[in-house]
């Protein structure tokens, strides 16, 4: 009975937090221009005051991502055979990961090219004998970049689909409880053992500390989502993994600044993803509580933030270029950089993308349907198969 009445639930909760967690990278990938960490475009003057609270947030943005699409896993898998599943998400995920290859990313590398000098031409001189030499980057000029993302989905949907089946049939009654606090152990145990021998670089290939994270989170999230009751529990435990999530990263920058934890330390993996952990439970817990609902903005925001995301980071580097030319304050160059991107990204999206069956194809939309959908969707549609 308890099943069956979840399967009648809403779950906008999810979508809100994916829109939100898309938002935000909005403002992470504006500040890597301006703090010093060797990204695509720099500002030369940085803004030391963003440091911590961008290393922060980048515990924290796409963990949600991994987790919130572990659990639309399991939804979508809930009323869809394998093969539409698989075909699906092909088409959801591996189509726009090749089209963005060579139509959204090589400008971005084009204006690190201009930038760092190693190229002084047009952008179709560039694209002609650069890009289509196929060398990867950085060597040569071929890169997935921001769409790492959506390859490291794929391949987890390939890797995961037998065992997320045999989940799907076995079931196993597992109650919510407090020990969900300690699934943030192995990734700091991953984190602590992988790290220093395959640092961060989402080449895929030699990416292995990263690929587990992510792995471990989609996992989760798939895992949350057959759990009957577990949304409801996280949001009677939001306040307890809030406080435990806020002391543990007081706690943790703490000992950095008095000497006693050094930074890439296993304390640090550990008690950094015990953070990364908690905090997801907090966002879960709260966005249960107070987002479960749908309106005109979700609905909207729902169908674009994927489009979104495949172009922010490319918008956000060529305006970027040349902001940091000018001779205004960092602070200024960061918002208008923010600003305009969020505003290019507008534009291209509704005047574009959603308009034409080609681009909703290749930007990882729905065809539009001749029918008008509803605006809410319940569990028993599929809630948050949409869910990238």
């Amino acid at each position: 009975m308890q099943v069956a009445d979840e399967r009648k639930e809403r779950y906008d909760f999810l979508d809100w937090l994916r829109v939100i967690a898309i938002f935000v990278l909005f403002f992470f990938h504006t500040g890597m221009i301006f703090v010093g960490w060797g990204w695509h475009v720099v500002n030369q003057q940085t803004i030391p005051s963003l440091q911590w609270p961008m290393d922060i947030a980048h515990r924290l943005r796409m963990p949600l991502l991994f987790v919130i699409t572990g659990a639309g896993m399991w939804f979508a898998l809930q009323r869809r055979s394998v093969v539409r599943f698989l075909k699906e998400r092909t088409v959801k995920l591996l189509l726009p990961l090749v089209v963005g290859m060579f139509l959204v990313v090589p400008p971005q590398i084009y204006y690190e090219r201009l930038q760092r000098g190693q190229w002084s031409g047009g952008y179709a001189d560039f694209y002609a004998t650069h890009v289509l030499q196929f060398i990867p980057y950085p060597t040569g000029d071929v890169s997935w970049h921001h769409l790492w993302f959506i390859l490291y989905l794929y391949v987890y949907v390939l890797l995961l689909l037998p065992a997320m089946l045999w989940w799907k049939r076995a079931r196993p009654n597992i109650a919510p409880g407090a020990w969900l606090c300690l699934l943030g152990l192995p990734l700091g145990i991953n984190e602590a053992l992988l790290k220093s021998v395959f640092p961060e670089t989402h080449n895929f290939v030699n990416d292995w500390y990263i690929f587990n994270h992510y792995l471990l989170l989609t996992i989760y999230g798939y895992l949350l989502a057959s759990m009957p009751g577990v949304w409801k529990w996280m949001a009677g435990f939001r306040r307890w993994s809030l406080l435990a999530g806020l002391a543990s990263i007081v706690l943790l920058i703490t000992m950095f600044n008095t000497g006693v934890v050094a930074h890439d330390s296993v304390a640090d993996a550990v008690g950094a993803n015990i953070f990364t952990w908690l905090s997801m439970m907090a966002f879960l817990g709260y966005g249960y509580r107070y987002l479960s609902f749908a309106n005109p903005l979700l609905v909207w925001a729902r169908e674009a933030s994927y489009p979104f995301y495949i172009l922010h980071q490319t918008v956000i580097v060529a305006i970027g270029y040349y902001i940091v030319q000018t001779a205004w304050t960092p602070w200024t160059k960061y918002f208008v950089v923010l600003v305009l991107s969020m505003g290019a990204c507008l534009v291209l999206y509704e005047g574009c993308i959603r308009r034409f069956a080609v681009s909703r194809l290749v930007f990882g939309m729905k065809l539009r349907s001749a029918r008008p959908q509803p605006v809410a969707i319940p569990i028993a549609q599929g809630a948050r198969e949409d869910v990238q």
